[in-house]
Formats: C-alpha cells, sequence, structure tokens
C-alpha cells in the first residue's frame, strides 16, 4: 500500500466535471481556449473523445515513455541524504519514493522496498536491453543486486538462512526489515518477493555468469524447497510473511507464486542445485495456484509494506503475475485459454469498476486500474499491467476488443511522465507519491510485453526485440541483421523489423519459416509500409542471427 502521501503534482486541483461529470479530478488542467492538459502534457483525443498519444511522431510515443524513464533514472535522480556511506549511493537505494521539494528530488521516509524494486528494475533493464542494445542500465541493476546480496541476506544460523530482506526503513544501509511504522517485527520479509529476489539472482547468472549469483539463488530455492507444504484454503504453500530468525509464520496465506515457482523450475530445468527437492515444492506450488486462488479468487499479496493477514484479501499484483505467466508458460495449466480471459475479466471487476472515492474508473476510453482491497487508488504501473494482459491475450485470440482495451490504457499511462520522465504514478489521486519500484520497473517493463501482443505500436522504420522471457545477451543491432545470444534451452523472441529477413539461424543452422508454437520455426507477418513482426521459437539456446 502506498501510504507514502505528499502531492508534487504542479498541476495541482481543478475542477473539470464538463470532461469527466466528476466534481474533482486531479492533474487535469484546463487553460484557456478549448486546451486541456493532463499530467503536464496537452491532452490530445481522437474523433471519438478517446485518448491518443501526447509526444510526436506517435508512433514513437511508447518507446519515447521507456527513454525518458530511464534518463530520467540516469541523469536526474540526486545522491542520498548524508551521512556517509548512504550518500554515497543514489536515492532509490534506501528509499521507496520521491517528491519534489523547491524544485529538487528528495526521498520519501516511509520505507525501503528491495523486495519490488529489484526484481522489477532487473525485468525493466534486461527487457529495454534487449530492445535497444544499451547494456549501462544492467550496470544499474547489478549494483541493485550487489547491494542486496553484501547488505541484505539473512544470517546463516536463522531459521531461515541466507535468505533475502524485501524491506527495510527509509534510510537504512543494512536492510534488517521495515520496523519504523510499527507493523512489522525485525527480521520480518514477504516470502514472495523474497522469491523473486532470488529469481533475479539466477537470471543475473544467466546474464553475466557470475556464479555468487548462482549461489545465492540455489541457496534461496534450497529454504523454499525445505518449507513448501501442500496448502489449501488457509495457508499456502509457502506463508505469505515470517520472521527469519526464529521461523515464526505472521501471515500464512498468500497467493503470488510464480516467481518462487519459477526460481525452482529454471534450476530445475538447467540441472543446477538440489532438483530432487526442487521438484515437489513445484508441484506443491503448481497444485496450490490451480487448486485455491485460480478458483476461489484470492489472489492475496499486500506489497511490502501492509501487514495483511488474511485468506480472502485481494491484490491486482498476484493475479497479474500469474497471467502474465501463463503466456510465458501454458504448459503449467492445460486451461490457461480459459483462465487468462477470466483473470481479465477478475481485474476489470475488482480493480478497474472498483474505485477509490471520487476515482474513475475509465478517462477519454481508457480503464485504468487500482492495486489492492485496500488501496484502490488508479496507478500506472497497474493500469500498464492491464494493458499487458489484454494485448497478450490479443495476440493469442485476435478478439479486437482486448486490442483497444491494451492501446488505451497504455496511451493513458504514457501521460504520466513528465518530459523529463519524472513519473506521475498516480495522476487523478490526491497526494500519492510515485514509488521507484513501480513507476521504475513494474511499468516500463509491462511495455515490452504489450510490444508482444501488438507490435505496431513500437516505433516505425526501426529494428527491435520486443520481448523474450529467457534472458538475451550479445545484443546487437546493424544493417539489415539482429543478433543475441539466449541463455536458455527453448524459448520465443518476438522482433519488429524494417527489412524482411531471407535468414534465421540458431547456432549457425538455418530455422525454418512455420507455426511459431513448433520449435525450431519462425514466422514472419508484414506491418505494412516496409516493416515486419518476426516471431521466433527457439529448440535450444545459443547465439540467434537473423539477415535481411
Amino acid at each position: 500500500m502506498k501510504k507514502a502521501i505528499f502531492s508534487f503534482l504542479a498541476v495541482g486541483l481543478f475542477k473539470y466535471s464538463a470532461l469527466l461529470a466528476l466534481p474533482i479530478i486531479f492533474g487535469i488542467q484546463p487553460v484557456k481556449g478549448d486546451t486541456t492538459y493532463f499530467c503536464t502534457h496537452r491532452l490530445n483525443l481522437d474523433e471519438h473523445g478517446k485518448i491518443v498519444p501526447w509526444y510526436s511522431p506517435a508512433g514513437k510515443a511508447y518507446e519515447n515513455f521507456l527513454r525518458s524513464r530511464w534518463d530520467f533514472v540516469r541523469k536526474n535522480v540526486p545522491p542520498s541524504p548524508g551521512p556517509l556511506p548512504r550518500s554515497n549511493y543514489p536515492q532509490y537505494f534506501f528509499y521507496c519514493a520521491f517528491r519534489q521539494q523547491d524544485d529538487k528530488l528528495v526521498p520519501d521516509t516511509w520505507m525501503n522496498d528491495p523486495g519490488e524494486k529489484l526484481p522489477n528494475w532487473f525485468e525493466s533493464a534486461r527487457l529495454y536491453y534487449a530492445y535497444t542494445g544499451d547494456s549501462t542500465v544492467m550496470k544499474i541493476v547489478r549494483d541493485l543486486a550487489d547491494y542486496s546480496l553484501a547488505h541484505g541476506m539473512s544470517p546463516g544460523n536463522f531459521a531461515w538462512p541466507f535468505f533475502p530482506y524485501t524491506a527495510a526503513n527509509a534510510g537504512d544501509t543494512l536492510f534488517t526489515g521495515f520496523t519504523s511504522a510499527g507493523r512489522f517485527a525485525r527480521h520480518e520479509v514477504q516470502v514472495d518477493h523474497a522469491g523473486e529476489i532470488g529469481l533475479t539472482f539466477f537470471r543475473l547468472f544467466e546474464y553475466c555468469g557470475d556464479k555468487k549469483y548462482l549461489d545465492a539463488a540455489i541457496r534461496i530455492a534450497d529454504v523454499l524447497a525445505r518449507h513448501a507444504i501442500a496448502g489449501n484454503g488457509e495457508r499456502s504453500a509457502w506463508p505469505y510473511r515470517v520472521t527469519m530468525d526464529n521461523g515464526k509464520i505472521t501471515s500464512p496465506y498468500g497467493a503470488n507464486w510464480t516467481g518462487c515457482y519459477q526460481l525452482l523450475y529454471d534450476l530445475t530445468k538447467s540441472g543446477l542445485g538440489d532438483t530432487i527437492s526442487f521438484i515437489p515444492a513445484m508441484e506443491k506450488a503448481r497444485s496450490f495456484i490451480l487448486g485455491y486462488p485460480m478458483k476461489t479468487g484470492y489472489w492475496t499479496d499486500g506489497h511490502s509494506d501492509t501487514n495483511v493477514n488474511s485468506n480472502t484479501y485481494k491484490s491486482s499484483l498476484s493475479a497479474s503475475n500469474a497471467t502474465l505467466f501463463l503466456f510465458d508458460h501454458p504448459e503449467f495449466d492445460t486451461q490457461w485459454r480459459d483462465h487468462i480471459p477470466m483473470l481479465i475479466s477478475w481485474t476489470e471487476k475488482n480493480f478497474i469498476e472498483r474505485c477509490a472515492p471520487g476515482e474513475p474508473s475509465s478517462m477519454w476510453g481508457a480503464n485504468i486500474a487500482g492495486e489492492q482491497d485496500s488501496f484502490l487508488y488508479k496507478m500506472d504501473y497497474q493500469t500498464a499491467r492491464y494493458a499487458a494482459e489484454c494485448a497478450r491475450w490479443y495476440g493469442v485470440s485476435g478478439n479486437g476488443e482486448y486490442r483497444e482495451k491494451a492501446i488505451r490504457s497504455l496511451t493513458w499511462v504514457t501521460y504520466c511522465s513528465d518530459s523529463s520522465g519524472m513519473a506521475f504514478e498516480s495522476p487523478v489521486s490526491k497526494g500519492i507519491l510515485s514509488w521507484w519500484s513501480d513507476s521504475y520497473g513494474e511499468c516500463p517493463r509491462m511495455f515490452y510485453q504489450v510490444f508482444t501482443g501488438i507490435p505496431e505500436l513500437a516505433p516505425p522504420h526501426e529494428d527491435h526485440i520486443l520481448y523474450s522471457a529467457a534472458i538475451l545477451r550479445n545484443v546487437s543491432y546493424s544493417e539489415m541483421q539482429v543478433a543475441y545470444t539466449a541463455s536458455s534451452g527453448g524459448g520465443a523472441e518476438y522482433l519488429r523489423l524494417k527489412f524482411l529477413p531471407s535468414a534465421v539461424t540458431l547456432n549457425g543452422r538455418l530455422m525454418t519459416p512455420g507455426d511459431p508454437s513448433v520449435p525450431g520455426t519462425y514466422r514472419v507477418k508484414s506491418l505494412g509500409d516496409g516493416d515486419y513482426a518476426v516471431q521466433i521459437r527457439r529448440n535450444g539456446p545459443g547465439k540467434v542471427v537473423v539477415s535481411g
């Protein structure tokens, strides 16, 4: 729950009932004439009154959002306030959110959330690297990961040893838990987010080969395997919250387990670690997810600053993670084609139609999404999640209704930054701060999933790897050629190209055009005007070269 509240939107509070039939909306500023501004940008609507990009040219609007948010991280974030060693690090190392004060960026002092920040920033960075070939963003996330490894792991004599801390007090340089608000005990963690940190460590190992990341991932997986249970409607496969020193369970039920499952799955598939113990733990997690939240709708997760202890609490994040996981791992659920549209409908019912007082469920044709039962405020990153789910389902089903939903919602998200890339995470809410984990990790990483289903939203006449579930290395773009090395065996990559591929090779061997559901094939679709969408289905790891 984003309890860090401080109004930093320069556009202020305005009454503008003509647009939304609502008495008060934040972030919307009418000016003289018919021009209206939303989050510092001129509001552009089509002939049907639906939102379209503010950025020109419109074909680069979504890419501009991604580039500007990374540019903001690289150029506009000051050091943390002292003393040393804290002031040697940017503010996002030790604080959850920021606000503007006297035209300066100052950190909010509510908490720090490495359990959400590190996994989301890593995903955003590795997808941006694949999309652009710019590896500088990977240095940023490696620094974050190295800091957690050195200053955010439990001691070896704990009941949950060598396990990551998922939260800390604001400004703490040693992570031992979020205790300053009186909600949690020292050493208390959210197990789901800790498992996602473990997955991040493993994926970093796949990216750079540094064994320290693999060792950390295996230690985390060992703890997860040791504590997995069958689960039921009151106790999940792992406890949602636990105090690591004594093993006390403080919340027995949660539903955000796809990250933990994938850590165990990826290690097992690679033959790394104690795979004999990982396999039954994986099956317990899978059986719980499909047998309980998938049937009951109780997708519980309270985020890193809320002490939720309930088996009926609902969180958009948990359901969304499961939905997006199924697109990449349909083998997990034989009924995935039924469950995915069901989960999208669940999101619409619980977190679009339900609203915080005075807030809309949609704006100019764009559905906008809230976060969790006790925090229904509309957020940019939750709306981006919803757009990703709709876009990918459109890519599978061909149902144009989902394409329209995805485009309008993602376009709304592109308004949620100023021109420098400074985020307005919740522009229709009063005083919700922008969180680093949400606005600069979880939100932009969803754009690549949207590109997967709707490659037309990527810039025309450019070459880009739009999305891959696998870790890619050695990404290079040259005239009439895109090349990369995929770390994992099997998997799919999605590209938009300004040339028609004449050959696709994996480790020097030609792949054949055909059904992309069959390993070892690729499919090319014309987007018009000399551009093409390409889907590649590898049958193993290695170097892929796409040539014109």
